[in-house]
């Protein structure tokens, strides 16, 4: 939780001071997201080692552990998003966002179904540490971000993603060479959905290899169903939040827009709480009508955009209040999830147990 409190804290001073993420933040917030997000880092590594060490771990610290970390994948984002002066104001930016999303998702999918989180040769430590690298570099030399990548075919890369018919792509990959800053944009737009797709292959082969038993009971949220489920609310996720963001850019500005990106952030914390509560504590997802606090955040926010003009004096105040209900629906869909998991494993919230008590004592 202390790094959390750390990285959310770069993220609402950047959202104060930089709302529109074109690169014009100054250099000691560059630093100090290098800074936050390595200490975000370190305690989000060591946190399960001293927890197992004290023998204080359980699953719904598991739980909240990797609800926090929902979250922050969002933030992670945003901060390239910032560096690599992308904008909020195009299709990049927002795939940024969401490919960010997907990927967090899709790596919970393999604890979900194998019992053991897939960690591949570049996975999100190291993408951590390259933000906070490029974040460090752009304070020493913002020309850096510039220097060209002497690969072949470097030009054609550039030319070939440029005509991608969607807003944004042009302006970034402008007629040119490769360079770090378009070879980062890169790997946030291409890896996350390849990443995606070779964990749903693993999943399906894990499957195949390993059929179920008969008339042996399954697991809430297990088997090809439970993935094909899955993988249908990700997708309906992640498709909804592209259009309501493109509703965002037609018809309205940058308050609406930073509006998006919380409704989406905490949109996706409830959407990965569904897929926790199966994970940690083997049982069903809790069931009501806020079950997606962030699909109603999507709908109110995209509502205010289409009658702006019938309510123009208020509407800048509607796109607070979206986000400002999203936020709050969170919180009682997360509370609600954490009662779920308590239920189940005859556990209370922030209850030490007595054994890492003797365990602190020795």
């Amino acid at each position: 939780m202390i790094g959390f409190v750390f990285v959310t804290s770069a993220f609402a001073v950047l959202l104060a001071i930089d709302p529109k993420l074109d690169g014009s933040a100054p250099n000691w917030w560059l630093l100090m997201a290098a800074v936050c997000g390595f200490i975000y880092q370190t305690m989000d590594g060591t946190d399960g080692k001293q927890a197992r060490r004290l023998k204080c771990g359980s699953a719904l610290g598991e739980c909240v552990d990797h609800g926090c970390d929902a979250l922050v994948a969002t933030i992670y984002a945003v901060f390239p998003m910032e560096i690599l002066s992308l904008g909020l104001d195009n299709a990049v930016g927002i795939i940024f966002i969401l490919n960010a999303q997907l990927a967090f998702f899709v790596s919970n999918l393999t604890l979900v179904h194998i019992g053991r989180q897939d960690i591949q040769l570049l996975d999100c430590q190291e993408l951590q540490q390259l933000v906070q690298a490029c974040a460090l570099l752009k304070i020493r030399n913002p020309a850096i971000l510039d220097t060209k990548i002497p690969i072949p075919m470097g030009e054609r890369i550039s030319k070939l993603v440029a005509s991608v018919p969607l807003e944004g792509f042009d302006k970034v990959f402008a007629p040119g060479p490769l360079t770090i800053r378009r070879a980062c944009v890169l790997l946030g737009v291409v890896f996350p959905i390849f990443h995606a797709i070779t964990i749903a292959i693993k999943i399906l082969l894990h499957y195949k290899s390993k059929p179920q038993k008969p008339n042996s009971k399954q697991l809430p949220g297990r088997g090809v169903l439970g993935l094909l489920w899955q993988i249908i609310l990700i997708k309906g996720w992640y498709l909804g939040c592209f259009a309501a963001f493109w509703t965002m850019i037609r018809y309205e500005g940058q308050v609406a827009m930073v509006c998006w990106v919380l409704i989406s952030m905490f949109g996706f914390g409830d959407l990965m709480n569904r897929l926790l509560v199966t994970r940690v504590a083997h049982v069903p997802p809790p069931t009501s009508l806020f079950e997606m606090p962030g699909a109603i955040g999507l709908i109110l926010l995209v509502s205010m955009a289409y009658f702006r003009e019938n309510i123009e004096s208020i509407v800048h105040v509607g796109f607070f209040a979206a986000a400002a209900c999203t936020i709050a629906l969170h919180v009682l869909h997360a509370r609600r999830t954490g009662n779920v998991i308590c239920d189940a494993l005859g556990v209370t919230w922030f209850t030490v147990p007595a054994r890492c008590l003797s365990a602190k004592q020795k």
